[in-house]
Parts: C-alpha cells; sequence; structure tokens
C-alpha cells in the first residue's frame, strides 16, 4: 500500500548559515579596503592627481596675492626682468639667464628677507658679495624670495611657480619662525577642545596627502584656498591683502574685547571671515604646548620635504638654514584664571623690585612659587635672570630655552622645529644643513645668544647676516658643486669680521647701492625700519622733497636714485644718477651704483661703459676697478 502524497515527510532543510556579525563587519572592511586600493590604482596609472597641498590660512598677511612676480620691462635699456620679494628689497633677474651664471633662490619669512634693512644688508645679499669675490668667472645671482610672515605652507606654495621664471641652480631656506603663526591665529577664535581637534585633524590630513583617493576627494568635497579667502574678503567688502577692521558706519572700526594687543597675531579682519565668530578670553585659551610644538615641526617637515622634491626632480640642491633666536627677548603669556591667577601675576609684578635690588635668591624663589602655580614663560624667563645673574650659565641658557617653548609670541623657533630642520641632514636632494643657532651660541663664551645677532625676538641684525652668509660661502665652497669649481682663495673668517667691525661703527648711511642698509641714523644708535609702520615710504617721501628743491645737490639726487632703484623704479633710478653727474661729474659713485644696477638687470655691456666711467674718475678706488674686471670676465666668458 502506498502512502499520499500529504503523508509522505518532506526532506529536511540544511541548517541556514549565518555569518558572524564581527564577520560580516570585517568582510565590509575587507572590500572597502579592496575597492579603495583599486581606486588609487586606477588614479596613480592614470595620473591622476587632485589638492596636494593645503594653502589654507587664517592669518591676513599670509593670503596669496597673485602675481608670485610681475614682469617689467625697460626701455633704455631695452631689458626684461621680473622683480621678487617685498618693498625695498629689490633684485631684479633676467628670465633669460646668461650661461655664466649661478643663480640662487632663497626662500624664507621676514628673518630671510631681511626685515628691518634694505636688500644690501640682508644675508641673502652678502652671500652673493663674498661668492663672487670667491668665484670671479661667473655671475652670481642670490635671488631673496623672502616675505614676511611666510611659513613653510607658503614656501611649497612659491616653490612650485619658480620653475616657470627660470632655471635655479641653488635652493636655500632659512625657515622656522612662523610654523606657529598659522596655529596661534585660530586658537585665537577656537575653544581649547575645538582647537586641539582642529589640529590633530591637520596632522592627519599631512598623513593622507600622501593617497590619490584623499586628493581627489578633497579637490571634489572642498574649494581651491584662493576662492576661499576671495570669497572672504568680498563678504567683508575689500580687497585682497586689505587688512584693515570693517567700519561701523559710526567712524569707528569693529573691535572685539577679548583680542590682546601685541599678543594675537591675527587681525581684527584675518583671512577667514570672523562674522560668527567671536574670540576667546585670553584666560580661556589653549596654551602653546606639546601638541602644538609637534605640530609645527610636523608640519615643517612635511611642507619642506616637499620642496626638496621638487628641486631634486630637476637637479638642483637644495641647503637648509636653522634659525637662530634670541635667549633674552622678554617672552609673553596669558593670565590665568581665578585666585591663583592673581596670586601669579602679583609674583611676576615683583621682578623689577627684586632685579634692582639684586635680590637673586628672592627672584628664584618668586618664579619657582610661580611657576607651581602654572608653567608660566615669564616665570621661566624670571628664573632663567636669576641664575644668568648668578653665574650659573647652564641653568640659564635651560630656562631661556623653555621659556621660548611656552611662550605665547608666535613668531619664533621652538627647539621641535630645529629638530626637524637638523633631521633633513643627508637626505637624497639636500647638499647640506646649517645650525645658525649652534654657529651664534659658538661665538659667545656662555653659549647665548644676544641682541648683537638678532636685534628682536627672530630677525637677524647686520652682523648677523654676515656670519650667516659666511656659513653658508663656506659650505658651498666645499660641496665641490661644478660651476663653483674655479676658485679664488678668500679668507671667510677674515671677510665676516672686517664686515662686522664696518657695519657696527657705522655711524651715518652708507651711499654705495650695495651697502645701503637703511637704518636712520639720526641718534647715537641705528634704528632698524620699522617697514609696518611706514618708515621706508618716509624715507623715500624725504629723499624726493629733496631732489624737489631748486638748492638739490648732486648727493640729493644720488640718494633719490638709491631710493628709487631699491622702490623698483629703475628708469627713473638712473635718470636720477644721471642728473647727479651732471650736477657733478667728480661724483664717481653715480657712476658706479649706475654700473652695479644695471649689471642686476642683466645690460652687462651697459654696466660695463657705466663701470668705466667710475674707475677713469676714480682710479685708485678698489671696489669699482674689482666690479669692471668681473663684468670684462663676464663679457668674456660669455663671448667663449
Amino acid at each position: 500500500m502506498t502512502s499520499s502524497p500529504a503523508s509522505r515527510s518532506a526532506p529536511p532543510r540544511p541548517p541556514s548559515r549565518t555569518l558572524a556579525p564581527w564577520k560580516l563587519a570585517l568582510f565590509a572592511v575587507a572590500t572597502t579596503v579592496l575597492l579603495l586600493a583599486g581606486l588609487e590604482l586606477v588614479l596613480r596609472t592614470a595620473g591622476i592627481q587632485g589638492a596636494p597641498d593645503r594653502t589654507t590660512t587664517w592669518f591676513a598677511d599670509h593670503i596669496l596675492n597673485p602675481p608670485f612676480v610681475n614682469q617689467q620691462a625697460l626701455f633704455t635699456p631695452r631689458v626684461d626682468y621680473v622683480q621678487a620679494g617685498q618693498s625695498h628689497h629689490f633684485h631684479p633677474f633676467s628670465p633669460d639667464r646668461a650661461e655664466n651664471t649661478f643663480r640662487v633662490a632663497v626662500f624664507g619669512g621676514s628673518a630671510a628677507h631681511g626685515y628691518g634693512v634694505l636688500e644690501p644688508a640682508a644675508f641673502p645679499h652678502r652671500v652673493e658679495q663674498l661668492l663672487q669675490q670667491a668665484v670671479p668667472n661667473v655671475e652670481i645671482q642670490v635671488i631673496n624670495f623672502g616675505t614676511v610672515a611666510w611659513s613653510s605652507q607658503q614656501i611649497l606654495w612659491a616653490a612650485r611657480q619658480i620653475w616657470d621664471l627660470s632655471t635655479w641652480d641653488l635652493i636655500l631656506v632659512y625657515s622656522g619662525h612662523n610654523e606657529l603663526l598659522e596655529l596661534s591665529s585660530w586658537k585665537t577664535y577656537m575653544e581649547p577642545a575645538e582647537h586641539r581637534r582642529y589640529t590633530r585633524a591637520l596632522l592627519l590630513n599631512q598623513r593622507l596627502e600622501g593617497l590619490r583617493t584623499f586628493q581627489v576627494a578633497r579637490r571634489l568635497l572642498g574649494r581651491d584656498a584662493e576662492e576661499q579667502a576671495k570669497d572672504a574678503v568680498e563678504l567683508r567688502g575689500g580687497a585682497m591683502g586689505d587688512n584693515s577692521a570693517p567700519d561701523t558706519g559710526d567712524g569707528d572700526q569693529a573691535t572685539d574685547n577679548n583680542l590682546q594687543a601685541g599678543r594675537d597675531p591675527i587681525g581684527k579682519v584675518p583671512a577667514r571671515n570672523l562674522d560668527d565668530m567671536q574670540a576667546v578670553p585670553a584666560e580661556n585659551r589653549a596654551r602653546i604646548g606639546q601638541l602644538e610644538r609637534d605640530y609645527a615641526a610636523r608640519t615643517y617637515s612635511h611642507n619642506i620635504g616637499k620642496v626638496i622634491e621638487l628641486a631634486n626632480a630637476r637637479g638642483t640642491p637644495v641647503v637648509l638654514l636653522s634659525p637662530a633666536p634670541n635667549d633674552f627677548q622678554d617672552p609673553i603669556s596669558f593670565p590665568v584664571k581665578g585666585p591663583d591667577g592673581a596670586r601669579l601675576q602679583d609674583l611676576l609684578s615683583q621682578s623689577d623690585g627684586l632685579m634692582n635690588s639684586s635680590d637673586w635668591d628672592g627672584l628664584e624663589a618668586r618664579a619657582r612659587e610661580a611657576l607651581d602655580i602654572a608653567p608660566d614663560p615669564a616665570a621661566m624667563y624670571m628664573l632663567a635672570q636669576a641664575f644668568h645673574y648668578r653665574g650659573k650659565m647652564g641653568d640659564a641658557l635651560h630656562w631661556y630655552t623653555q621659556a621660548r617653548r611656552h611662550t605665547e609670541y608666535p613668531n619664533r623657533i621652538v627647539p621641535e622645529v630645529r629638530d626637524a630642520i637638523l633631521d633633513f641632514e643627508g637626505q637624497p636632494g639636500v647638499l647640506g644643513v646649517l645650525d645658525i643657532e649652534a654657529r651664534f651660541r659658538a661665538r659667545h663664551e656662555d653659549g647665548f645668544i644676544e641682541y648683537q645677532l638678532v636685534y628682536d625676538h627672530c630677525h637677524p641684525s647686520i652682523e648677523g647676516n654676515f656670519v650667516i652668509a659666511g656659513e653658508v660661502v663656506r659650505l658651498l665652497l666645499d660641496s665641490g658643486l661644478e660651476k663653483l669649481s674655479r676658485l679664488k682663495r678668500v679668507n671667510i673668517d677674515q671677510w665676516v669680521d672686517t664686515g662686522r667691525a664696518r657695519v657696527s661703527t657705522q655711524n651715518s648711511p652708507d651711499p654705495r647701492l650695495w651697502e645701503w642698509d637703511g637704518r636712520d641714523y639720526a641718534s647715537d644708535q641705528a634704528t632698524y625700519i620699522a617697514d609696518f609702520q611706514g618708515d621706508w615710504l618716509m624715507i623715500r617721501e624725504s629723499q624726493e622733497a629733496r631732489i624737489s628743491s631748486p638748492e638739490a645737490t648732486a648727493m640729493d639726487w644720488l640718494w633719490a636714485g638709491n631710493g628709487r632703484f631699491y622702490g623698483y623704479e629703475v628708469q627713473t633710478a638712473l635718470q636720477a644718477w644721471s642728473r647727479a653727474i651732471e650736477l657733478e661729474p667728480t661724483l664717481c659713485l653715480a657712476w658706479a651704483n649706475k654700473s652695479h644696477a644695471l649689471r642686476l638687470v642683466g645690460d652687462r655691456a651697459g654696466g660695463l661703459k657705466a663701470a668705466e666711467k667710475a674707475q677713469a674718475c676714480e682710479p685708485d678706488n678698489k671696489e669699482f676697478s674689482d666690479h669692471k674686471a668681473l663684468l670684462e670676465a663676464l663679457m668674456t666668458e660669455a663671448d667663449q
């Protein structure tokens, strides 16, 4: 008897197989990784790149104002040249370089730029002078691209563009002071927790920037930094580079009571649109700590590493210089809240009285009590002074350095950045790394860096620039670079010491175009130019006012020619020197200045004619004879 279909039992179903949750998660992650890896491979194979550099900035002076250089033309003589750098740091050079030239680009912030002096007193010019003596058969051209407030971020931006201007034989980088500048700006407006998240996010960005998928995603999801800056400026009704505060309508400018005068590097209207933001009260802000110093060091390594890669790909070596600080520049700090803050301020305020009474034990005791309250840089500086005046120089140097590590003033070199610079020694494309801080310390019996070599918190003095130039030339002459092989013996130490002695005792302006430092000699001590306060403009207005008088002398016209030249007015500068010669044919220096200027703009033939006039006018002047001989050698080399 057969059973009915209903009575037959169905075959058993196999048990369902479900993956454990951890396996599902692992499968999802693996799939995502494989997809991203495949996308990365496709992008690299196709050569597709996105936006590899981060150039967004909060600091108004960092807004990148194109064009990077301006090309101009002279009609008498007919010479094309480009101008680089900022006001009164004019060193023109022909885009069509001659064969027998050794061309150097110098990058950095205001310390490389030579803030406080004219171009002749900055170290790039001193490098050119000394190297030219050692290699007389090749024209040395050291072009100073140093720009006030630039950090490694802006240097990278510029380094991508200089190859469109010319070929380069060497890149010099004197930078590191401004790596905390942008960070100090954004923490002005960010609560400490937000500031830490933002800083860590930027560090993560640096790690991911090598991935094409990350670059392309940022290009698709973000916007160009320059466009962002322009939009922010348009929102406040200004123009690129306009750093003025918005008008409130009643004649007063908008203010933010939380901004600290002299301490906040950001202006009231920075590159970012701050309409909905208010500065954090100083006592509530994040302090400079290890995270910030590590950010500065890693950002420098990240950006300058790319600069070196760009140069190395073109066979151009790079020399890095570790900037020197001033140990004795007073640090600044932000207040601490509550009763502890009041006690801290009271302890710090007692330092002047204790200093005046030479109570070094009392000064140390107050400083240590203050440091028990908070790691305040002013207290660290106070402790350093207590050790210094008791002759405990090692302890003093330690605490001066600690004060510099913790100060809220952003434009200074911290030890972590210095270490990052020195770590580039021996890497591909790096010709050498010069520790300028160590070189400066070696010149002081106790290892301090004083105002003699760094005239404020970070800018080399005119003496310091001689020392830097000597160290750079020493490295280059020992480097074995082919163009620097036909050497003439020079005594570098003697050149540095002689130059330092001359400028340190100088008590009046030097009218030689290649030596005029621009400082004010009206008082007993020469004063450096404060360019942001309009000193250069006042110099130029005074010069033009003197030649507008019917009693204007030949020297008045010579000085006007110098000022016009460093004001990028080459044609009228040449006219001014010619007018000086008309008024006083025996003013031989007018011919020499004219010859120097013509050589710089690429007119060697015109420069040689003026040099011959200068030497004929004053046959015993060695500088005039040497410049004529240089031009003759360059013309001969070019003809061969």
